[in-house]
């Protein structure tokens, strides 16, 4: 690598940092972080796959790999696309080693994480076809075990919730 090259890498970490720092959820999509500096114009010409490599190479971040599950192709499919221009982002995630989060902030966001999925399931649950007895099933299922988990959350951070 040239000088020049390492001085551009540090300068793309230090705002991935700095996008961190001023995130409210401690762990976020490496893609949305990617995006952000793509727009700002800083990592136009920088794949994507590139940059998920430089930040597990760097000791600031610490990255989470998102093995595909199963059950996330099934629901999501060939939409994948159309769900991340709605903010859902897939493949890993990142954290910055130091912003450790506490047991309350843990409890909070999986508590606003599952209630989001729960109200995205009760919309979907609206717009669902009426004459799709396995879609219908699938759904009450999802919502059901949505619910279930939502209190199982709630009971196990009783300070970082509001009750459903």
């Amino acid at each position: 690598m040239t000088e020049k090259t390492i001085k551009n890498t540090e300068q793309l970490l230090k705002l991935a940092e700095d996008l961190l720092l001023d995130e409210k959820d401690f762990i976020v999509p490496v893609k949305k972080i990617w995006l952000k500096l793509s727009l700002m114009g800083e990592a136009e010409t920088l794949a994507f796959e590139e940059f998920a490599i430089m930040l597990q190479q760097d000791g600031r971040f610490e990255v989470f790999d998102d093995t595909d599950d199963p059950q996330v192709d099934k629901l999501f499919g060939n939409h994948r696309s159309e769900w991340e221009e709605l903010g859902y982002y897939f493949g890993p995630r990142v954290m910055l080693k130091d912003r450790k989060p506490s047991r309350k902030e843990i409890g909070q966001t999986l508590i606003q994480k599952t209630q989001q999925i729960f109200e995205n399931l009760k919309k979907a649950w609206d717009l669902r076809p009426q004459d799709d007895e396995e879609e219908e099933d699938q759904l009450l299922q999802a919502l059901a075990s949505t619910q279930k988990l939502l209190r199982t959350l709630q009971k196990e951070f009783p300070d970082s919730s509001k009750k459903i």
